[in-house]
């Protein structure tokens, strides 16, 4: 569980990064550069630590499919919604991810998905969103494009976890995410090169530090953690780190940006807490039994 929080800390901070960087290039860009950068990190470490990315037809594809479920299309999207909503939303928008996780989980894998965990999945959601603060004032002012954007982006996830799991978790973390991000730099950078023609680029000072740390530590470490955090848990239990990305992207709100703090963080903080005990099989529902953990 400590590899899951320190992933929701890193990815916590990474809607602030797209926000201001995506106020001076294109979404495609800004999904671009971050991919290449993580792809950069992880070549190195894997350089360093003589680990060897295969090249053979099946894992190439394999590596496509994650690339572009996982990296290329969702990292688009939340740019693209960004644009058009808050950061905060496109966080809380994003938790959908675990719905999406445990409906591929159960349909690919045929993980046993039981009412308690379902429950759990939908109270962690519903504490997200009482985190972020969602209300009806928030959505009068968004995009509903913007926000379907978001939404999808966290279906691309939900499945590349179930695909990760099914086909890549017999490589070392870091080879699999290098793998993956090259691939996925390759696929979307003739887009981020049109793109950019087109619209132009404006690379101010805190935009290239934004698309540095998005890249170095919010893709290429974190991806690391992000394998291993699969491999351990699941793709549907290690998704739930969805559920604590809003909560830090409201805390970095708050410290940086003079946002006001309001209680509904720690009400949907708790909200959060009992959701993932459920799902982990940690709670016990009021006249029933103990549930099991999803995938068991």
């Amino acid at each position: 569980m400590a590899r899951l929080a320190l992933l929701a800390f890193i990815w916590g901070w990474s809607f602030l990064f797209i926000k201001v960087a995506v106020e001076g290039m294109t979404p495609t860009t800004v999904a671009g550069l971050r991919i290449a950068l993580g792809a950069v990190v992880l070549l190195a470490w894997c350089r360093a630590k003589g680990l060897r990315v295969p090249r053979d037809a099946s894992s190439l594809r394999h590596f496509a499919v994650v690339a572009v479920m996982g990296n290329a299309l969702p990292f688009t999207m939340l740019a693209w919604g960004e644009q058009r909503i808050t950061s905060n939303l496109t966080a809380v928008l994003n938790a959908s991810t675990p719905l999406f996780a445990a409906v591929f989980g159960a349909a690919v894998l045929g993980e046993r998905l039981r009412s308690p965990a379902v429950a759990g999945l939908l109270v962690g959601l519903s504490g997200v969103g009482v985190a972020a603060g969602v209300g009806g004032s928030d959505l009068a002012g968004s995009s509903l494009a913007g926000g379907l954007a978001s939404v999808l982006a966290g279906a691309c996830y939900g499945y590349s976890f179930t695909y990760m799991k099914a086909h890549l978790l017999h490589l070392p973390p870091e080879v699999a995410a290098a793998g993956q991000l090259s691939v996925g730099a390759v696929l979307l950078a003739p887009f981020a090169a049109l793109t950019t023609a087109t619209s132009g680029i404006d690379l101010a000072a805190h935009r290239v530090l934004a698309v540095v740390l998005l890249g170095a530590v919010g893709t290429g470490c974190a991806y690391v953690l992000s394998y291993r955090v699969v491999a351990d848990l699941g793709p549907t239990t290690a998704s739930l780190v969805t559920y604590l990305i809003p909560v830090v992207a409201v805390a970095v709100g708050v410290v940086l940006l003079d946002e006001a703090f309001h209680l509904r963080v720690l009400a949907g903080g708790a909200l959060i807490v009992v959701g993932i005990a459920l799902v982990h099989g940690r709670l016990r529902l009021p006249g029933g039994t103990r549930p099991a953990p999803v995938g068991t």
